[in-house]
């Protein structure tokens, strides 16, 4: 009868132990598909990098390079760089007095966003005039027509193609003044990218869609990186887009370089 416990006593072990474990490898499981793929939309920074005209570029000093005195080995550099250069946040305070500073945009409108991405790189390459095209409000109809609405309190990305000539420092396309006041009243947007070094169109002495964007706490993100990348890895799929913006969090700044992700949900 002892023995009979006893079997009895090990089998029930052996049927919690395998129990467990497969829970444990579903739990594995889910939280591996759970794990989103994240698309860098950012470029690096060096030399080559584009800047708005005027500012300040990249440089990047070796102030300790090699073993100290001690014998360890210690590196430790500076850089030194205008607001305004490579993938970057244009806070509102940039064209707008009143607008908020870097700091003080919302986590809200940074964080985990809500994004969609307008694809107009087909009609860019098929215009007359491919430099002086500017996204204008026919354009975000047709996406909606076959993508659905662009959400509230989304970023909207513009893809024109333009990133194939980076670091290009003259051609450039923009964003119509009337296509940034549609996003804006109609759909309530937080912020605006684009994959060229400015919202507004290159030539621009104006610069309207900066102005009135900023004005309307909207910031912008320019020199987005690898938004066809984005497009391709997105294209079958039926998840929505979500963004992590990330500019370096400088106190009364006008805007900093910045790591975009965009990933899945």
């Amino acid at each position: 009868m002892l023995n009979l416990n006893i079997l009895l006593l090990l089998l029930c072990i052996v049927i919690l132990s395998d129990a467990k474990c497969r829970q444990n490898h579903e739990e594995d499981g889910r939280n591996t598909r759970r794990r989103p793929l994240y698309t860098d939309l950012s470029y690096t920074l060096s030399t080559d990098t584009i800047f708005f005209p005027g500012a300040r570029e990249f440089s990047l000093n070796k102030d300790y390079d090699g073993v100290n005195k001690s014998g360890i080995w210690y590196s430790a550099f500076s850089f030194c760089m205008g607001e305004h250069g490579g993938t970057h946040v244009d806070a509102p305070f940039h064209f707008f007095k009143q607008g908020w500073t870097l700091e003080q945009i919302p986590s809200s409108h940074l964080i985990d966003v809500p994004t969609a991405v307008i694809d107009v790189e087909s009609v860019v390459a098929s215009s007359d005039a491919p430099n002086e095209f500017a996204l204008d409000v026919s354009h975000l109809i047709q996406h909606e027509k076959e993508k659905g609405e662009i959400p509230p309190g989304s970023v909207v990305l513009v893809h024109t193609g333009w990133s194939k000539y980076w670091p290009d420092k003259i051609r450039y396309l923009g964003i119509h003044p009337n296509a940034a006041k549609w996003l804006a009243d109609e759909r309530q947007i937080v912020g605006v990218g684009i994959d060229t070094p400015s919202v507004d169109l290159g030539n621009s002495k104006t610069f309207p869609v900066h102005i009135f964007l900023a004005e309307r706490q909207i910031y912008n993100i320019e020199n987005v990186a690898n938004l066809h990348n984005l497009i391709q890895s997105s294209k079958n799929s039926s998840c929505e887009l979500h963004l992590f913006v990330l500019p370096i969090k400088i106190v009364g700044a006008t805007g900093a370089p910045a790591r975009v992700l965009a990933f899945c949900k």
